[in-house]
């Protein structure tokens, strides 16, 4: 009984001769984003959030004639949910590509 393989090593193993058969490499890791691709991401992101806040106040203006409130709330959502959407990304790009910790460190004003 002890010579059998539990199911989740025959999974994996039916994975690596699946990949190897298609001629695909078993690591799904892929090299980290440049500074400047992440950078437009970032502004993507935080730009997109706030015009579609901005288009929605200004929806809600027009039909409820309630202006100038709508495009202010809606601007202020937008401006939310691009921070929101920005600190997603940033946690995501840091989870995935940590940072060295043997790296040098950077002196403080206190040092």
């Amino acid at each position: 009984m002890a010579d059998r393989n539990p199911p989740e090593d025959r999974l994996d193993n039916l994975r690596d001769r699946v990949a190897k058969a298609r001629g695909e490499t078993s690591s799904t890791s892929q090299p980290p984003d440049s500074a400047a691709s992440l950078a437009f991401r970032f502004g993507g992101e935080f730009g997109a959030a706030i015009l579609v806040g901005a288009l929605l106040g200004y929806g809600a203006d027009f039909f409820i004639h309630t202006s100038p409130w709508g495009l202010v709330a809606g601007l202020v959502l937008g401006f939310a949910a691009g921070v929101v959407n920005i600190v997603r990304v940033a946690s995501a790009y840091n989870k995935a590509n940590p940072p060295d910790p043997n790296a040098p460190r950077i002196p403080d004003d206190d040092d």
